[in-house]
């Protein structure tokens, strides 16, 4: 499973809170810092459970490349949700707002 886990302790109880990553092209992005998310509300995170878009939510996105010479890159960036404010691309309704870690290759 991919994903940030946090967990939380409230009394005796542990609850563990699993940041959703999603797949996304970094090809679209609508600023240096922002990428298109989502043309709806729901959308699948790369381990295939539904995921409720909402303002603010955190999450984390990549875009994994295997070129024809070997090389493996992994894209990855963590952000917030935000609704898509931007003249461009009206169909999207949500974005990803990237923190100011930007994104990076983690492939190695």
């Amino acid at each position: 499973m991919s994903g940030t886990v946090r967990s939380t302790t409230v009394g005796q109880c542990q609850t563990f809170d699993m940041t959703p990553r999603f797949s996304v092209d970094f090809n679209e992005l609508l600023e240096r810092d922002l990428i298109m998310l989502s043309q709806t509300d729901l959308r699948e995170d790369i381990n295939g459970s539904s995921v409720l878009l909402v303002e603010g939510l955190l999450v984390e996105v990549q875009e994994e490349n295997l070129y024809d010479d070997g090389t493996h890159e992994v894209l990855f960036a963590r952000g917030v949700v935000e609704a898509n404010s931007t003249d461009a691309w009206s169909h999207v309704k949500w974005c990803c707002r990237f923190d100011a870690d930007g994104f990076s290759d983690i492939a190695g």
